[in-house]
Protein backbone atom coordinates (compact mmCIF):
# COMPACT_ATOMS: atom_id res chain seq x y z
CA UNK A 1 0.00 0.00 0.00
CA UNK A 2 1.04 3.66 0.05
CA UNK A 3 3.11 3.26 3.38
CA UNK A 4 5.72 5.74 2.77
CA UNK A 5 2.93 8.92 1.84
CA UNK A 6 1.05 7.47 4.78
CA UNK A 7 3.95 8.01 6.94
CA UNK A 8 4.88 11.59 5.29
CA UNK A 9 1.34 12.34 6.11
CA UNK A 10 1.27 11.09 9.66
CA UNK A 11 4.61 13.24 10.57
CA UNK A 12 2.80 16.49 9.01
CA UNK A 13 -0.72 16.10 10.12
CA UNK A 14 -1.04 19.10 12.41
CA UNK A 15 0.00 20.77 9.56
CA UNK A 16 -3.19 19.34 8.33
CA UNK A 17 -5.39 20.23 10.86
CA UNK A 18 -7.96 22.70 9.69
CA UNK A 19 -10.89 21.22 7.22
CA UNK A 20 -14.26 22.43 6.48
CA UNK A 21 -16.55 20.31 7.10
CA UNK A 22 -19.69 19.89 5.16
CA UNK A 23 -22.39 17.16 5.66
CA UNK A 24 -26.30 16.78 4.71
CA UNK A 25 -28.34 13.48 4.95
CA UNK A 26 -26.04 10.57 4.98
CA UNK A 27 -23.15 12.07 3.44
CA UNK A 28 -20.23 13.99 5.08
CA UNK A 29 -17.27 15.62 3.04
CA UNK A 30 -14.16 17.27 4.58
CA UNK A 31 -12.55 20.31 2.36
CA UNK A 32 -8.37 20.20 3.19
CA UNK A 33 -7.76 23.81 3.61
CA UNK A 34 -3.88 22.84 3.25
CA UNK A 35 -4.41 20.52 0.63
CA UNK A 36 -7.15 21.36 -1.35
CA UNK A 37 -8.23 17.84 -1.08
CA UNK A 38 -11.06 16.01 -0.15
CA UNK A 39 -12.58 13.23 1.83
CA UNK A 40 -16.23 11.93 1.35
CA UNK A 41 -18.03 9.55 4.32
CA UNK A 42 -21.14 7.78 4.32
CA UNK A 43 -23.68 6.94 7.73
CA UNK A 44 -23.50 3.54 7.51
CA UNK A 45 -25.24 3.01 10.24
CA UNK A 46 -27.59 6.38 11.78
CA UNK A 47 -28.11 4.50 15.42
CA UNK A 48 -23.95 4.59 16.25
CA UNK A 49 -23.36 7.52 13.83
CA UNK A 50 -20.76 4.97 11.79
CA UNK A 51 -19.36 6.75 8.67
CA UNK A 52 -17.19 5.10 5.98
CA UNK A 53 -15.32 6.51 3.99
CA UNK A 54 -15.95 6.76 0.14
CA UNK A 55 -12.17 6.59 -0.84
CA UNK A 56 -8.74 6.33 0.81
CA UNK A 57 -9.06 9.00 3.64
CA UNK A 58 -5.68 8.61 5.59
CA UNK A 59 -3.88 10.88 2.73
CA UNK A 60 -6.93 12.34 1.10
CA UNK A 61 -4.24 13.77 -1.41
CA UNK A 62 -3.76 10.42 -3.03
CA UNK A 63 -7.71 11.09 -4.74
CA UNK A 64 -6.55 14.18 -7.02
CA UNK A 65 -8.54 16.93 -10.03
CA UNK A 66 -5.33 17.55 -12.76
CA UNK A 67 -5.71 20.23 -15.09
CA UNK A 68 -3.72 20.14 -18.78
CA UNK A 69 -3.45 23.38 -20.26
CA UNK A 70 -1.80 23.78 -23.56
CA UNK A 71 -0.34 20.07 -22.77
CA UNK A 72 1.50 21.92 -19.33
CA UNK A 73 0.09 19.86 -16.30
CA UNK A 74 -0.71 20.95 -13.21
CA UNK A 75 -1.59 18.77 -10.02
CA UNK A 76 -4.27 20.85 -7.68
CA UNK A 77 -2.66 21.40 -4.17
CA UNK A 78 0.60 20.66 -5.98
CA UNK A 79 1.23 23.30 -8.58
CA UNK A 80 2.91 26.99 -6.72
CA UNK A 81 1.18 28.03 -10.11
CA UNK A 82 -2.28 28.45 -8.56
CA UNK A 83 -3.88 30.44 -5.53
CA UNK A 84 -6.13 28.45 -3.46
CA UNK A 85 -9.21 29.43 -0.92
CA UNK A 86 -12.09 27.50 0.79
CA UNK A 87 -15.43 29.04 0.93
CA UNK A 88 -19.04 27.90 1.77
CA UNK A 89 -21.45 27.94 -0.62
CA UNK A 90 -25.73 27.44 -0.19
CA UNK A 91 -25.73 23.92 -1.18
CA UNK A 92 -22.39 23.16 0.46
CA UNK A 93 -18.75 24.27 -0.62
CA UNK A 94 -16.25 25.21 -3.13
CA UNK A 95 -11.93 25.19 -3.66
CA UNK A 96 -11.40 27.82 -5.80
CA UNK A 97 -7.64 28.10 -7.38
CA UNK A 98 -6.40 30.59 -9.39
CA UNK A 99 -3.59 31.05 -11.58
CA UNK A 100 -2.67 34.47 -13.99
CA UNK A 101 -4.57 32.36 -17.14
CA UNK A 102 -6.99 30.36 -15.70
CA UNK A 103 -9.69 30.17 -12.62
CA UNK A 104 -10.77 26.48 -11.24
CA UNK A 105 -13.15 26.61 -9.46
CA UNK A 106 -14.11 22.64 -7.74
CA UNK A 107 -17.78 23.23 -6.18
CA UNK A 108 -19.30 20.15 -3.80
CA UNK A 109 -22.85 20.08 -3.21
CA UNK A 110 -25.42 17.12 -1.95
CA UNK A 111 -27.80 14.44 -4.48
CA UNK A 112 -29.89 12.14 -3.57
CA UNK A 113 -30.49 9.10 -5.28
CA UNK A 114 -33.89 7.62 -7.06
CA UNK A 115 -34.42 5.49 -4.01
CA UNK A 116 -33.76 7.82 -1.15
CA UNK A 117 -35.46 9.90 1.04
CA UNK A 118 -31.72 11.68 2.10
CA UNK A 119 -28.93 12.86 0.62
CA UNK A 120 -26.81 9.45 -0.49
CA UNK A 121 -24.45 11.00 -2.65
CA UNK A 122 -22.61 14.32 -3.76
CA UNK A 123 -21.68 16.33 -6.87
CA UNK A 124 -18.32 17.40 -8.05
CA UNK A 125 -18.81 20.35 -10.21
CA UNK A 126 -15.83 21.27 -12.32
CA UNK A 127 -15.32 24.90 -13.63
CA UNK A 128 -12.65 26.17 -15.54
CA UNK A 129 -12.27 29.44 -16.68
CA UNK A 130 -9.88 30.81 -19.22
CA UNK A 131 -9.14 34.53 -18.26
CA UNK A 132 -6.22 34.66 -20.34
CA UNK A 133 -6.78 37.17 -23.91
CA UNK A 134 -5.67 33.79 -25.75
CA UNK A 135 -7.76 30.50 -26.65
CA UNK A 136 -6.94 27.72 -24.85
CA UNK A 137 -6.81 23.76 -25.15
CA UNK A 138 -7.76 22.78 -21.74
CA UNK A 139 -8.65 19.15 -20.06
CA UNK A 140 -9.14 17.56 -17.24
CA UNK A 141 -8.64 14.21 -14.96
CA UNK A 142 -9.66 13.20 -11.73
CA UNK A 143 -8.13 10.09 -9.80
CA UNK A 144 -10.15 8.70 -7.57
CA UNK A 145 -7.73 6.27 -4.50
CA UNK A 146 -10.61 3.73 -4.03
CA UNK A 147 -10.39 1.33 -1.57
CA UNK A 148 -13.46 -0.50 -0.71
CA UNK A 149 -13.11 -2.90 -3.31
CA UNK A 150 -9.77 -4.02 -2.17
CA UNK A 151 -11.17 -6.63 0.21
CA UNK A 152 -12.73 -8.51 -2.64
CA UNK A 153 -11.63 -10.50 -5.41
CA UNK A 154 -13.21 -8.14 -8.31
CA UNK A 155 -11.94 -4.46 -7.11
CA UNK A 156 -14.47 -3.23 -9.25
CA UNK A 157 -18.23 -3.81 -11.33
CA UNK A 158 -19.89 -2.41 -13.92
CA UNK A 159 -23.70 -1.57 -14.08
CA UNK A 160 -24.38 -4.74 -15.80
CA UNK A 161 -22.87 -6.79 -13.02
CA UNK A 162 -19.24 -7.44 -15.67
CA UNK A 163 -16.44 -7.44 -12.90
CA UNK A 164 -13.32 -5.70 -13.27
CA UNK A 165 -10.28 -8.00 -11.63
CA UNK A 166 -7.03 -6.38 -13.62
CA UNK A 167 -6.38 -3.39 -15.46
CA UNK A 168 -8.36 -2.26 -17.46
CA UNK A 169 -10.34 0.69 -19.75
CA UNK A 170 -13.40 1.98 -21.46
CA UNK A 171 -12.92 4.27 -23.98
CA UNK A 172 -16.91 3.50 -25.51
CA UNK A 173 -20.20 2.38 -24.87
CA UNK A 174 -19.94 3.59 -21.75
CA UNK A 175 -21.53 2.06 -18.56
CA UNK A 176 -24.25 4.43 -16.60
CA UNK A 177 -21.95 3.68 -13.48
CA UNK A 178 -19.81 1.75 -11.98
CA UNK A 179 -18.81 0.40 -8.40
CA UNK A 180 -16.18 -0.02 -6.05
CA UNK A 181 -18.03 -2.91 -4.13
CA UNK A 182 -17.81 -3.25 -0.18
CA UNK A 183 -18.00 -6.91 1.44
CA UNK A 184 -20.18 -5.28 4.30
CA UNK A 185 -23.96 -5.98 4.52
CA UNK A 186 -25.05 -2.74 5.21
CA UNK A 187 -23.10 -0.77 2.73
CA UNK A 188 -22.83 -1.82 -0.57
CA UNK A 189 -20.08 0.33 -1.73
CA UNK A 190 -19.02 3.38 -3.77
CA UNK A 191 -21.23 4.32 -7.36
CA UNK A 192 -19.28 6.58 -9.78
CA UNK A 193 -22.01 8.22 -12.43
CA UNK A 194 -20.42 7.88 -15.70
CA UNK A 195 -23.77 8.74 -17.33
CA UNK A 196 -27.48 11.00 -16.65
CA UNK A 197 -29.06 13.51 -16.52
CA UNK A 198 -26.77 16.84 -15.84
CA UNK A 199 -23.61 14.24 -15.62
CA UNK A 200 -20.69 14.84 -17.96
CA UNK A 201 -20.09 11.95 -19.34
CA UNK A 202 -15.60 11.31 -20.06
CA UNK A 203 -13.53 10.40 -22.57
CA UNK A 204 -11.93 7.61 -21.05
CA UNK A 205 -12.29 5.73 -17.71
CA UNK A 206 -9.26 3.74 -16.56
CA UNK A 207 -9.20 1.32 -13.66
CA UNK A 208 -5.21 -0.15 -12.41
CA UNK A 209 -3.02 0.71 -9.48
CA UNK A 210 -2.86 3.81 -8.29
CA UNK A 211 0.66 4.53 -7.84
CA UNK A 212 0.78 3.79 -12.35
CA UNK A 213 -2.13 6.25 -12.45
CA UNK A 214 -0.72 8.68 -10.50
CA UNK A 215 2.80 8.90 -11.97
CA UNK A 216 1.51 9.01 -15.69
CA UNK A 217 -2.67 10.29 -15.73
CA UNK A 218 -2.13 11.92 -19.30
CA UNK A 219 -1.15 9.12 -20.98
CA UNK A 220 -1.68 6.03 -19.39
CA UNK A 221 -1.24 2.86 -21.57
CA UNK A 222 -3.42 -0.08 -20.43
CA UNK A 223 -2.14 -3.67 -20.36
CA UNK A 224 -5.36 -6.29 -19.84
CA UNK A 225 -4.99 -8.75 -17.52
CA UNK A 226 -2.36 -6.84 -15.58
CA UNK A 227 -2.84 -7.06 -11.76
CA UNK A 228 -3.67 -3.76 -8.91
CA UNK A 229 0.00 -4.81 -7.85
CA UNK A 230 3.22 -2.54 -8.34
CA UNK A 231 5.77 -4.77 -6.28
CA UNK A 232 7.04 -3.00 -3.71
CA UNK A 233 5.51 -0.10 -4.03
CA UNK A 234 2.17 -0.75 -3.66
CA UNK A 235 0.11 -3.66 -3.42
CA UNK A 236 -3.15 -4.61 -3.96
CA UNK A 237 -3.68 -1.18 -5.01
CA UNK A 238 -6.54 -0.23 -7.22
CA UNK A 239 -7.78 3.50 -8.15
CA UNK A 240 -10.10 4.75 -11.16
CA UNK A 241 -8.73 7.68 -13.13
CA UNK A 242 -12.00 9.85 -15.13
CA UNK A 243 -10.54 11.55 -17.94
CA UNK A 244 -12.58 14.33 -20.13
CA UNK A 245 -9.78 15.44 -23.20
CA UNK A 246 -8.46 18.77 -23.51
CA UNK A 247 -11.02 20.47 -26.00
CA UNK A 248 -10.72 24.68 -26.90
CA UNK A 249 -11.86 26.79 -24.10
CA UNK A 250 -11.92 30.30 -25.89
CA UNK A 251 -10.54 33.41 -24.30
CA UNK A 252 -12.63 34.96 -21.35
CA UNK A 253 -14.62 31.53 -21.80
CA UNK A 254 -15.38 28.29 -19.59
CA UNK A 255 -15.42 24.35 -19.46
CA UNK A 256 -17.54 22.77 -17.36
CA UNK A 257 -17.49 19.09 -15.89
CA UNK A 258 -20.14 17.66 -13.67
CA UNK A 259 -19.05 14.46 -11.74
CA UNK A 260 -21.39 12.51 -9.56
CA UNK A 261 -20.33 9.72 -6.59
CA UNK A 262 -22.45 8.07 -3.73
CA UNK A 263 -23.83 5.03 -1.96
CA UNK A 264 -24.54 1.78 -4.32
CA UNK A 265 -28.02 0.66 -3.47
CA UNK A 266 -29.37 -0.92 -6.99
CA UNK A 267 -30.70 3.21 -7.86
CA UNK A 268 -29.04 5.84 -9.81
CA UNK A 269 -28.07 10.05 -9.20
CA UNK A 270 -29.16 12.77 -11.42
CA UNK A 271 -25.78 15.21 -11.36
CA UNK A 272 -28.98 18.01 -11.96
CA UNK A 273 -32.23 19.07 -11.67
CA UNK A 274 -32.47 21.89 -14.01
CA UNK A 275 -33.69 20.08 -16.88
CA UNK A 276 -36.79 18.64 -15.28
CA UNK A 277 -38.94 21.30 -16.71
CA UNK A 278 -38.34 20.68 -20.06
CA UNK A 279 -38.76 16.97 -19.76
CA UNK A 280 -35.87 16.01 -21.78
CA UNK A 281 -34.24 13.99 -18.62
CA UNK A 282 -37.92 11.88 -18.32
CA UNK A 283 -37.09 11.18 -22.22
CA UNK A 284 -33.40 10.11 -21.50
CA UNK A 285 -34.50 7.89 -18.57
CA UNK A 286 -36.96 5.80 -20.64
CA UNK A 287 -34.63 5.38 -23.55
CA UNK A 288 -31.75 4.04 -21.86
CA UNK A 289 -33.88 2.32 -19.75
CA UNK A 290 -35.20 0.52 -22.17
CA UNK A 291 -33.38 -2.49 -23.38
CA UNK A 292 -33.38 -4.68 -26.54
CA UNK A 293 -36.38 -7.43 -26.45
CA UNK A 294 -34.24 -10.46 -28.22
CA UNK A 295 -37.09 -12.43 -28.33
CA UNK A 296 -39.05 -9.39 -29.87
CA UNK A 297 -37.11 -7.13 -31.98
CA UNK A 298 -40.43 -5.03 -33.50
CA UNK A 299 -41.68 -3.69 -30.21
CA UNK A 300 -37.97 -2.71 -29.53
CA UNK A 301 -38.27 -0.86 -33.15
CA UNK A 302 -41.24 0.69 -32.31
CA UNK A 303 -40.26 1.96 -28.82
CA UNK A 304 -37.27 3.59 -30.47
CA UNK A 305 -39.35 4.92 -33.03
CA UNK A 306 -41.63 6.71 -30.46
CA UNK A 307 -38.42 7.92 -28.62
CA UNK A 308 -36.76 8.92 -31.78
CA UNK A 309 -39.98 11.69 -32.39
CA UNK A 310 -40.57 12.66 -29.02
CA UNK A 311 -36.39 13.67 -29.08
CA UNK A 312 -37.56 15.68 -32.52
CA UNK A 313 -40.55 17.29 -31.16
CA UNK A 314 -38.54 18.24 -27.96
CA UNK A 315 -35.29 19.39 -29.82
CA UNK A 316 -37.64 21.45 -32.33
CA UNK A 317 -39.51 22.87 -28.99
CA UNK A 318 -35.61 24.35 -28.01
CA UNK A 319 -35.07 25.31 -31.10
CA UNK A 320 -38.12 28.31 -30.51
CA UNK A 321 -35.72 29.54 -27.51
CA UNK A 322 -32.15 28.35 -27.90
CA UNK A 323 -30.96 30.89 -25.57
CA UNK A 324 -32.70 29.00 -22.77
CA UNK A 325 -30.94 25.10 -23.66
CA UNK A 326 -28.55 24.51 -20.91
CA UNK A 327 -25.31 22.35 -21.26
CA UNK A 328 -27.12 19.50 -19.58
CA UNK A 329 -29.87 19.28 -21.88
CA UNK A 330 -27.48 19.27 -24.69
CA UNK A 331 -25.62 16.40 -23.73
CA UNK A 332 -28.68 14.49 -22.83
CA UNK A 333 -29.38 15.05 -26.44
CA UNK A 334 -26.44 13.88 -27.37
CA UNK A 335 -26.53 10.92 -25.11
CA UNK A 336 -30.11 9.83 -26.15
CA UNK A 337 -28.84 9.90 -30.46
CA UNK A 338 -25.44 7.54 -29.23
CA UNK A 339 -28.65 5.22 -27.35
CA UNK A 340 -30.28 4.85 -30.19
CA UNK A 341 -27.56 4.83 -32.66
CA UNK A 342 -26.19 1.61 -30.61
CA UNK A 343 -29.86 0.52 -30.85
CA UNK A 344 -29.36 0.71 -34.37
CA UNK A 345 -27.01 -1.73 -34.63
CA UNK A 346 -27.96 -4.01 -32.57
CA UNK A 347 -31.12 -4.42 -34.74
CA UNK A 348 -28.63 -4.54 -38.25
CA UNK A 349 -27.31 -7.47 -36.68
CA UNK A 350 -30.30 -9.70 -36.24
Amino acid sequence: MKTTSIIIFLMFIAFYSFSLELSEGRIKILLHENSGSFSAYYLEDINTGKYTPFLFDKDPETSLLSIMSDNKIFKMGNSSVFSKDIFTTPTGGKIVWESTVLKVTEEFSFVKSQSSSLSDGFKIKILIENTSDQNKIIGLTYLFDTFLGEQENDHFLLDSGTPIASENSILSNFPNYWISPSSEDTFLGLQGMVRGPGITVPNKIIFANWKRLQDNLWNYHVKKNRNFNLIPYSINDSAVSIIYDPIKVSRQSSREVVIVLGAYNNSSFKGSSNTEDSGIDTLFDQTVSTDVNPQNTETSIKSDLIATTDLLKKIDSFLEFPDNITDGEIDLIVQILETLKQRQKLYENR
